[in-house]
């Protein structure tokens, strides 16, 4: 294999996982050479846009080197074998430290598990790049930790990729790797991924593994973060493989569809709203009409649509802020009284807030959920998919962890994402257009329990028709490193 040039180097950057694994079945590339060339990249960029915090180029390369050798014997372990992918820091990996954003925790300490989408990851060969930043304990709506500092946003230094995986939607987009391995407990996956021009999905609860039990299923769920739609479907095939430890986890497996080829999507019926039933304070224009394009797209697709909303049964804000509440005062709670102040402010404020929560305000937010999920199937009955905004702003200042006019504990200003957290159910931000100051906007699509085949379609039929994945962030060099 010839060496490659800077200006392959790029080009290979920006390869989807798809045409790597071809390439290398074809041994036209190596997962040595293409680890490497990202490993590289890795060093000269990361300083911008501070997306990733872990590397450990000996360990990467290792995992490469592996992958070789099967090309070689033709044995590859899967359709993704030798392909890099980033790993959010709130996943365990076996040998590397697991920081979570967090102080309180050791820096030294490698870790003795992977957590079960890793293994799966491992299992299938992929090559594990680099870990990337994550707010602590997943804690905000944007990327910033006290360990590691401020994530700065690849289409405006000046601007935040969102949260919490806002290092994975940040790296994407800058090129490291074609995968990621993201999180999303209220919009995780899908803010970062509006926010930054690339494709994430939130599964539906059960459909990849987890262990050990979380207090905040069903709210939380491990998934990919992509480029490209077809990328997405082959990582979730690998992620969602059976975890007998997993009480919740699907006994059916999850078989990527074939979306290279032209997205039909005749007999769907999909309902589209500018709202989806919740009330948003703070709203952009822009953002409305970019998410209002979608409604076009699909219908030249053949899907059926409905300008529809569903009628929650709740502020879905009232039992989420429960949840958050209670979530954070399990987290702070499980650090010794020394170790919880070294924790974020926000953490321990938003604990303090939970302490008052009793158990009648606990099971009143239980109930209001499952009425929700009540609902929210009782509205999929009538539709296949539901079609929406992922914010209702584009990209803030990185300065800042809510948008101007709120405080740090206000989650009124994004209720578009935490609603399906709450039932469980799966959706995906695509990128949809970007505002006139150039900042990424993407479109969410909900599906019922079990449909992300669905889900992934429709946003296949979105990209083919507006394949905004290829754009890439133009840097203005006096931007400055936040």
């Amino acid at each position: 294999m010839s060496t490659l040039t800077s200006t392959d180097s790029e080009r290979l950057a920006y390869l989807d996982a798809a045409a790597l694994a071809d390439a290398f079945r074809r041994r036209v590339l190596s997962p040595v050479e293409v680890a490497t060339a990202l490993l590289s990249r890795i060093e000269a960029l990361n300083p911008r846009v501070n997306a990733i915090v872990h590397v450990d180029a000996e360990y990467t390369l290792a995992m490469a080197r592996a992958a070789e050798a099967r090309y070689a014997n033709a044995q590859p372990l899967s359709q993704l074998d030798g392909v890099p992918i980033t790993i959010k820091d709130l996943s365990s990996v076996i040998g590397m430290p697991l920081r979570r954003g967090s102080l309180a925790l050791d820096a030294t300490a490698p870790a003795r598990i992977d957590t079960p989408c890793v293994a799966r990851l491992r299992e299938a060969g992929l090559v594990f790049l680099a870990k990337t930043a994550t707010p602590e304990a997943g804690c905000k709506v944007v990327t910033r930790s006290q360990v590691h500092g401020v994530t700065a946003n690849p289409y405006d230094l000046s601007k935040t990729p969102g949260g919490s995986s806002g290092g994975a939607a940040a790296a994407l987009a800058l090129g490291f790797g074609p995968l990621a391995l993201g999180s999303d407990g209220a919009g995780s996956i899908r803010i970062p991924a509006s926010l930054t021009n690339v494709f994430g999905l939130k599964p539906g609860f059960g459909r990849v593994p987890a262990f050990p039990p979380d207090t905040d299923m069903p709210h939380s769920v491990v998934g990919p973060m992509t480029r490209s739609v077809q990328d997405a479907a082959l990582l979730l095939d690998i992620m969602s493989r059976p975890e007998p430890r997993d009480p919740f986890a699907w006994p059916i497996p999850f078989l990527a569809p074939d979306l290279s080829g032209a997205t039909d999507l005749r007999g769907l019926r999909i309902a589209i709203s500018p709202r989806m039933g919740c009330h948003a304070p703070l709203v952009d224009a822009q953002v409305d009409e970019l998410v209002a394009q979608a409604a076009p797209l699909l219908t030249d697709a053949g899907a059926s649509l409905s300008a529809a909303s569903i009628v929650w049964p709740c502020d879905p804000l009232e039992p989420f802020e429960v949840f958050w509440e209670i979530a954070c005062l399990t987290t702070v709670d499980g650090f010794s009284p020394d170790k919880q102040l070294l924790l974020d402010p926000l953490l321990r404020g938003v604990a303090h807030v939970g302490r008052s929560k009793g158990l009648g305000d606990y099971l009143r937010a239980q109930e209001q959920r499952l009425m929700m999920s009540v609902a929210a199937k009782a509205f999929f009955q009538r539709f296949d998919l539901f079609v929406g905004p992922v914010m209702p702003v584009p990209a803030f200042s990185v300065e800042r962890d809510v948008p101007p006019g709120y405080s740090d504990f206000d989650w009124q200003w994004c209720p578009y994402t935490y609603p399906w957290n709450m039932t469980g159910y799966p959706a995906a931000s695509v990128p949809i257009g970007f505002t006139k100051q150039g900042l990424p906007v993407g479109v969410q699509i909900v599906g019922p329990m079990g449909a992300e085949h669905d889900v992934l379609r429709a946003a296949a039929a979105i990209e083919k028709r507006r394949p905004l994945h290829r754009q890439r962030p133009q840097w203005d060099d006096n931007q400055s490193t936040p």
